[in-house]
């Protein structure tokens, strides 16, 4: 049975009448109904598989990873209150666009594909959609309407003046995996400072923060926008956190096929070294790095500590998922227990 949304039979009715004009049982006809029923609305996989499903994902972005319950994981580290429910869903919604582009502009399009869909995304137009390929103009409307729904969250809250700043994070991201697009298509291993401008870009922080201080209410006042502009500190080091912590647990993979040079190759050639040493070097400039972040949220600063927390809780999440290897694209063996005890397993006491 159809788990009701919430305790107003009216509001149940509309939200059954909502599924039923989507479709959305007519995409279940294929066996996984059960699980579909058993989690729709009590258990958050129902709704963000029902997201999964609503833009058809799977058949149209087959070389997509299907990874929505690691990516509310992560959020989950970030927004675990009660309070953030509805930003929790639209954060995660977020993430799982972003590991949709990270893949297509990492394994799949082509450098003049990718150029168009990002000047599709620039213009932040339904029209811009008839110019793309099919594939693109699936994740450009799925960006479009995620967006729509932000700027619908925020002005119910009076926050409007904050949607641009998300977007222009979120245009910085595909900007800069534009860059990695570039670099790969030419062969070219930049230095490592060079390759770090960009790629501690494309460890997604700004985007999923700037959109995440959206949720945080009038905690997250104008001032703190502009901060997030001024590229402070704590996010540097955050972003490097996330950026060499993917690149160690993943790079060796993702050299098996064409892709832009990790941080590993890049510092390997600069500095004539052996992968080993070039490992031991970047993880000095992790624990850097978490100095850094540590000395940030001790000192007294005009940022409210609760935000300064959400940034230190990514960075904390992102050691999580990448401590013994590259437990967001093969979770199996890394993360499934971990994911197990904190949404499945009951709390022994």
């Amino acid at each position: 049975m159809l788990k009701a949304s919430t305790a107003d039979p009216m509001e149940n009715v509309k939200f059954i009448d909502t599924l039923l004009r989507l479709g959305v049982f007519e995409k279940f006809k294929d066996g996984s109904v059960g699980k579909f029923k058993e989690s729709l609305v009590d258990d958050i996989r129902g709704m963000l598989s029902l997201f999964w499903e609503d833009y058809d994902f799977s058949s149209e972005l087959s070389y997509a990873r299907e990874r929505y319950v690691e990516v509310y994981t992560w959020i989950n580290s970030l927004y675990f209150e009660p309070r953030y429910t509805r930003w929790r869903i639209i954060l995660t919604k977020l993430m799982v666009l972003i590991s949709i582009l990270d893949d297509t502009f990492d394994a799949y399009g082509t450098p003049q594909e990718l150029q168009r869909f990002t000047d599709a995304l620039k213009r932040w137009e339904i029209s811009a959609l008839d110019e793309l390929q099919d594939y693109t103009k699936v994740i450009c409307k799925a960006v479009l309407d995620l967006f729509d729904e932000i700027e619908d969250e925020a002005r119910k809250e009076g926050r409007s003046y904050t949607v641009p700043y998300a977007k222009d994070a979120f245009i910085g991201l595909i900007n800069n995996y534009q860059a990695e697009v570039k670099w790969c298509h030419d062969g070219y291993v930049p230095t490592f400072e060079e390759y770090m401008r960009v790629a501690m870009k494309t460890s997604t922080y700004d985007p999923i923060i700037t959109t995440l201080f959206i949720g945080m209410g009038t905690i997250a006042g104008l001032e703190a926008f502009e901060w997030l502009q001024t590229e402070p500190r704590i996010m540097t080091a955050a972003n490097m956190i996330g950026r060499i912590m993917d690149d160690r647990a993943s790079h060796k993979f993702e050299q098996l096929r064409e892709h832009c040079p990790s941080s590993v190759e890049c510092y390997m050639k600069q500095h004539n070294l052996s992968e080993k040493d070039a490992l031991h070097d970047l993880k000095k400039k992790l624990e850097d790095a978490w100095k850094d972040i540590n000395e940030e949220c001790m000192r007294p600063t005009a940022i409210p500590r609760d935000l300064l927390l959400r940034i230190l809780n990514f960075a904390r999440i992102t050691y999580l998922f990448y401590k013994h290897g590259d437990g967001y694209t093969d979770p199996d063996p890394y993360m499934k227990d971990d994911i197990r005890a904190l949404f499945v397993d009951p709390v022994r006491m």
